[in-house]
């Protein structure tokens, strides 16, 4: 940086006020602070997930995400870059306005803490994911152009690429890149040793004679058929970025989808039913429709048992399991196999590259189940300064946690308490929902209700 500062390196969900700071926000202190560099990454203006969303137009609020609300402000650029920050204290109203592709959000109403933006000059904070991802994809395509490459060193290459990719460039699960690349050397031998069986039982069949197919096959089987949907999955989060999509990886964003979501998701399905279709001719075709029989019915029955064995669990297919399931029934030498087997490869490499191998039983947390108030919470003895704020009872929890503007101002067992300090001819929200478990340290229900203060 100009200054000599090393810049802190930001994703793009990072910020700086949460619902995690506490009483009055103390662990998000402090609210008022001196510029400190910082780096985001590419990519983080098309991710149009509410969850990533800006408040203001400087000042910004600060749980707004830093890097978006940067680009907002015109200091770094869609492909990331370094700039300045600092917390500037509390502000009455944050207004809405659009700049650089980022729309930010009205609030009209207090907030405990504020960020600035400048601008810095640096010669080394441009982000190169696509060029890299690019490079990546151009090189593993060219193998079509090899006949003598052997196909178990293209699939390993493919798979060992793709897994760096996703854990340091698509998906990096924090910014901490040496904890994570030390990490990466262990786990990749794991994935390996996984690719290594997976490429016995379906790719090895796949691309059997690679040798002697001539050049037109070779880069239709492997380019188009085969590397193409495996670049695809291992960036399957940016399906989330298309707005009039709206969906994410974990379910509809919101519950009314736009006409275009059906349309893709009724051709996709039309597509997957023609793949299913010429996969399980290719089966019965070959003879082989009772060995993949006996096979999958072992694994449905384990996993039926096991699920059994512990009914509270529910049952949860992470993207990893479904591809390494898919794959095995894909080894036959045909297109469609062959893209089945990409999209199934992309889908394993990338799952398990930026979520680990999880199991397919899931444990419910506490605070995922805790009951929504079913009317709004009541304000009484409202003044200029202060109000009384009343709540009904609910069953099954710790305690309660009441926000205001989003700001804990309360958490203890009592149904009812007074919110002080207020500001005059202000409105403010007041949000009410339990603890569960862990008494009153525990964690607060992601749902709440809430009723407007007017002082």
């Amino acid at each position: 940086m100009e200054d000599g500062s090393e810049p802190e390196f930001l994703s793009c969900r990072s910020w700086g006020f949460g619902t995690s700071c506490g009483l009055w926000g103390v662990d998000c202190r402090p609210f008022e602070s001196e510029w400190t560099a910082f780096r985001c990454p590419t990519r983080c203006t098309l991710d149009q997930s509410s969850s990533l969303a800006v408040y203001g137009s400087s000042p910004y609020r600060a749980d707004s995400r830093i890097c978006r609300a940067a680009a907002h402000a015109g200091v770094i650029s869609s492909n990331g870059g370094c700039a300045f920050y600092r917390f500037a204290g509390a502000a009455d109203a944050f207004y809405s306005s659009t700049a650089n592709e980022v729309t930010t959000k009205e609030f009209l109403s207090w907030f405990p803490k504020t960020i600035e933006f400048k601008t810095a000059s640096s010669t080394h904070c441009s982000d190169f994911s696509w060029w890299i991802l690019s490079v990546g994809f151009i090189a593993t395509a060219g193998f079509g152009l090899l006949p003598r490459m052997k196909t178990a060193v293209m699939f390993n290459v493919l798979v060992t690429w793709g897994f760096f990719y996703t854990r340091l460039i698509g998906q990096p699960s924090s910014q901490h890149y040496s904890g994570i690349t030390i990490n990466s050397y262990g786990d990749v031998l794991i994935l390996l040793a996984a690719s290594s069986l997976a490429f016995q039982l379906a790719a090895s069949n796949t691309f059997h004679g690679w040798e002697r197919l001539p050049l037109k096959r070779r880069i239709f089987m492997w380019t188009f058929c085969y590397v193409v949907p495996f670049h695809v999955m291992i960036n399957m989060n940016l399906i989330g970025y298309i707005p009039w999509l709206n969906i994410d990886l974990g379910g509809y964003e919101e519950l009314h989808a736009n006409a275009g979501t059906y349309i893709v998701f009724t051709l996709v399905g039309i597509g997957a039913i023609y793949l299913a279709f010429q996969i399980f001719k290719s089966v019965y075709r070959g003879g082989v429709w009772r060995k993949y029989l006996v096979m999958y019915s072992i694994v449905g029955v384990s996993i039926l048992v096991s699920w059994a064995l512990f009914p509270s669990t529910t049952f949860h297919l992470h993207h990893t399991m479904l591809g390494a399931f898919i794959i095995p029934i894909t080894a036959f030498s045909t297109p469609s196999a062959a893209f089945s087997q990409g999209i199934a490869l992309g889908c394993f490499v990338q799952g398990y590259a930026r979520w680990g191998w999880s199991s397919y039983l899931d444990t419910i947390p506490t605070y995922l189940t805790i009951a929504v108030p079913k009317t709004s919470p009541n304000t009484t003895n409202v003044t200029s300064s202060e109000a009384r704020v009343v709540w009904e009872p609910l069953k099954s929890v710790e305690a309660y946690s009441l926000r205001l503007n989003r700001v804990e101002v309360y958490r203890g067992v009592d149904t009812s308490t007074i919110i002080s300090n207020l500001k005059p001819n202000m409105t403010y929200f007041v949000h009410i929902a339990g603890v569960g478990s862990w008494g009153t340290d525990g964690r607060v229900g992601p749902l709440s209700n809430f009723t407007t203060l007017e002082t």
